[in-house]
């Protein structure tokens, strides 16, 4: 499994920015490079950052777990 791993992380390691041939690599870059960047790359990592908080919560239930149980007898 850790041959497998070393391998795949040299192989990307290794791997050129992008594919296009000259010719298309401006218009590649121009297609990817646009005023909407910012959204479309926050919009990638939103499901990063939900994942990453569903994993902390989950993690810290048990510590969480007080703060949401409401004790009805003293209202």
């Amino acid at each position: 499994m850790q041959k497998i791993f070393l391998t795949l992380l040299c192989s990307l390691s290794l791997a050129p920015a992008s594919w296009a041939c000259p010719w298309c690599r401006p218009r590649v870059q121009a297609g990817i490079y646009t005023p909407a960047y910012t959204t479309n790359v926050l919009l990638v990592l939103l499901p990063i950052a939900v994942l990453l908080a569903l994993g902390v919560a989950l993690f810290y239930w048990d510590k969480l777990q007080p703060y949401f149980r409401a004790s009805y007898g003293n209202l």
